[in-house]
């Protein structure tokens, strides 16, 4: 099946960081903060912390995503996730994590579904998560995901789906997701970009 997000984000935004910031140079940046996820804080974000946030996922796709996808796919699709989408960040439903020094992750819900896919009532949508590299298997992204969890059920929502990548869909299995049906995502682009549609009962 095929979805279409041109209309919205889609996955979340995506840049190759290594054409950015030199790897060295980006391992020296880290190196200057101090990250503590034992202090973990997690709050809504705003457009303010726009910047850091999409550094941050920039920095999260081009780690995890080569291995997942070829190159071809990477380079004509995840371009057209370059931002993270305006009401989605003015919602108070997306969220930031602070362990530290460090913004670590980030990540929320939405109760519209992303881009031109069909709204359904009592359904919440899970929307741009992503993890630090450095910060990955310290239960930074379960922390967010689980707020919009409790934040969804709370609302009325009575289901909770999500369009995982190839690479996060252990990670949503290993929090109450099951896997409905791979499919292909439309980007703006009009590239198409196989993912996971994924459910979790609240």
């Amino acid at each position: 099946e095929t979805f279409d997000f041109r209309a919205g984000d889609s996955l979340g935004h995506y840049a190759f960081l290594t054409k950015l910031v030199h790897p060295v140079q980006c391992s020296i940046l880290i190196g200057m903060f101090e990250m503590d996820a034992s202090t973990l804080v997690v709050r809504p974000a705003s457009e303010d912390d726009r910047a850091v946030l999409e550094d941050l996922i920039a920095d999260c796709y081009a780690t995890v995503y080569p291995g997942w996808y070829e190159e071809d796919t990477l380079s004509e699709a995840l371009p057209a996730m370059l931002k993270i989408d305006v009401r989605l960040l003015a919602s108070g439903r997306y969220f930031l994590a602070r362990a530290g020094n460090v913004v670590a992750g980030c990540g929320g819900w939405s109760a519209n579904a992303p881009g031109a896919t069909p709204n359904s009532e009592f359904t919440g949508h899970i929307r741009h998560f992503a993890t630090r590299p450095e910060a990955m298997g310290k239960g930074i992204g379960g922390a967010i995901l689980e707020r919009c969890v409790a934040e969804a059920a709370a609302s009325g929502m009575q289901k909770l789906k999500c369009f995982s990548s190839l690479a996060a869909e252990g990670f949503y299995a290993r929090h109450g997701f099951t896997k409905i049906d791979t499919v292909s995502v439309m980007l703006g682009s009009g590239a198409y970009f196989p993912a996971v549609l994924m459910e979790r009962a609240l």
